[in-house]
């Protein structure tokens, strides 16, 4: 049997892995991933530990997740930073940040501005296929080609994504990997139409001048970032969910600290003294008023992490009521 490059952590609390204000449970097991010579021997291990059924999740910068309570009764990896250098083709380690790639390409002349403002890593980006809506692109638009880990097989294999590869806010690997975590992206192969560094420059400082202000008062108040599809709203309502909440205040509500703040953006926010029975309450009144008031479905966009893997809003709201 593989063994880890380095010791497996017990019980480790799951605070600092959680962009919200709240408490957050304890992982059973805790590892991070390091993007150098162990990385192989350590995706054999997870690959052994994948045909044996025992869980494990494996996350980037927690941009976008949700972690419960009761934390996470599996095997919790986390993903290092380090040694993410991206090459002149623009070739990328999925642990590089999206600020990253969106830099070097405006130093070489290419334009990856739809993408700046994007927290997190680009492996995360392109499995969720995340995007600011108003430029009307995501991950999808760049992405050639990607390389992943299949838990299943022990082995790399290639992805040359079609036209039915991503979706909104998603893609053929998040669907995968929404039960059981079966493929890890290692590599992405990206693609940009070239307009010189000049104007390349210029757009990505247009595009960060737009989302500036509201990325600053989501890293203050401790948002993970969109709580809802917007872009299924939009198809259903024309509005974006902060659109919404502006025009109808009933769709607000406090429950213990669980509520939308007051800045423009209308973040979902929790404090420390959240539960996650407060948050069901507030999810499920959100629920409720869309429907009431627009006709509308909400869909949660980020991820939820249960002691036994990540659940479905549904479940969520029915544990906690």
């Amino acid at each position: 049997m593989t063994q880890f490059s380095r010791a497996i952590a017990k019980n480790r609390p799951l605070d600092d892995k959680h962009l919200f204000k709240k408490r957050a449970g304890a992982a059973a097991k805790y590892y991070q991933l390091q993007f150098d010579d162990s990385l192989q021997n350590d995706l054999q291990a997870l690959h052994e530990m994948y045909k044996r059924g025992e869980p494990f999740r494996i996350y980037g910068a927690h941009t976008n997740l949700y972690i419960c309570d009761n934390g996470y009764g599996g095997l919790f990896v986390d993903i290092s930073p380090k040694h993410s250098k991206i090459d002149e083709a623009f070739a990328a380690p999925a642990n590089a940040t999206v600020s990253e790639l969106v830099n070097k390409g405006a130093a070489a002349g290419y334009d990856f501005s739809a993408l700046a403002g994007i927290p997190g890593m680009i492996g995360s980006g392109v499995a969720g296929n995340s995007g600011y809506s108003p430029s009307g692109k995501a991950f999808g638009d760049f992405v050639a080609g990607i390389t992943a880990y299949d838990f299943e097989t022990g082995r790399a294999m290639e992805f040359a994504p079609d036209e039915n590869f991503f979706a909104a806010r998603d893609s053929f690997i998040k669907r995968a990997n929404s039960e059981r975590f079966r493929y890890f992206i290692t590599e992405v192969k990206f693609k940009a139409d070239f307009i010189g560094p000049v104007a390349a420059r210029e757009k990505v400082a247009a595009q960060m001048a737009k989302r500036k202000t509201h990325l600053a008062t989501a890293f203050e108040e401790g948002s993970a970032g969109s709580l809802w599809n917007n872009e299924k709203l939009r198809r259903e309502t024309g509005n974006s969910f902060a659109i919404m909440l502006r025009e109808n205040g009933a769709l607000n509500a406090d429950f213990n600290g669980a509520t939308y703040s007051a800045n423009g953006a209308n973040f979902f926010i929790t404090t420390a003294a959240t539960t996650d029975n407060d948050v069901a309450k507030l999810f499920a009144h959100s629920i409720s008023k869309a429907h009431e008031l627009y006709g509308a479905e909400l869909e949660k966009e980020i991820a939820t992490l249960d002691t036994d893997g990540e659940i479905d809003l549904a479940t969520f709201i029915t544990r906690n009521s």
